[in-house]
């Protein structure tokens, strides 16, 4: 298996535990495999600072029990840090909109 099925793999697993976090705050998540080093690190961009229930701990924890050899952890960004130009390993969700034209 080439480390790009093993990372599609991998971003499966998290994709399955997505369904009950999306929220109308939730504007994107991005997820980051480093294979090397054993972690996968979500990030999710919010328009406001999310409640305690729009928290990705539930993806992260039904992640690991899938995936016990790799850690997985998450953080929260707000729309307002958000870059454009950073160029991550997956895009789990994303909410269309034109972000050229600053209608964030």
């Amino acid at each position: 298996m080439t480390e790009e099925q093993k990372k599609f793999d991998l971003y499966l697993i998290v994709l399955r535990f997505l369904v009950f976090k999306i929220t109308n705050n939730l504007n994107r998540i991005y997820l980051e495999i480093d294979l090397k080093k054993n972690k996968m690190l979500l990030t999710a961009f919010y328009f406001a600072p999310p409640s305690e229930l729009e928290l990705l701990d539930d993806i992260v924890t039904n992640s690991n029990a899938h995936i016990p050899n790799l850690f997985i952890v998450s953080q929260v960004k707000l729309m307002a840090d958000y870059n454009q130009n950073e160029i991550y390993d997956f895009i789990v969700f994303a909410v269309y909109s034109d972000i050229s034209e600053g209608s964030l």
